[in-house]
């Protein structure tokens, strides 16, 4: 069985992608997941289907190992700045280019 990871899975969809691991890509439907629910992050186990096009699609999928509770799988964002943080730094610059004259 080929193994993967979930890249990222849709649950109000119930669709999402795996990664698998020679770097290519299969789509996966809420319904092809054999044990519980499929989060992003889960390492997993699955079938290779014929799908339209040259769509990988995977079957029969299999959580293996599931991931952390608070995995941000690689979207960490930082809460944007406040409206004060951003006038001060444009007058930091600003002050900085008036120096440089």
């Amino acid at each position: 069985m080929p193994t993967g990871r979930v890249k990222v899975f849709h649950t109000d969809s119930n669709y999402g992608f795996i990664t698998t691991e020679d770097g290519g890509e299969a789509y996966v439907a809420g319904t092809a997941v054999t044990s519980g629910t499929l989060n992003s992050g889960d390492e997993v186990e699955f079938e290779i289907g014929e799908g339209e096009g040259r769509r990988q699609v995977a079957t029969d999928v299999t959580v293996t190992k599931p991931a952390p509770a608070a995995n941000p799988v690689g979207r960490t964002m930082a809460n944007p700045p406040s409206w004060d943080a951003l006038e001060e730094r444009e007058r930091q610059r600003r002050m900085a280019r008036r120096r440089r004259r």
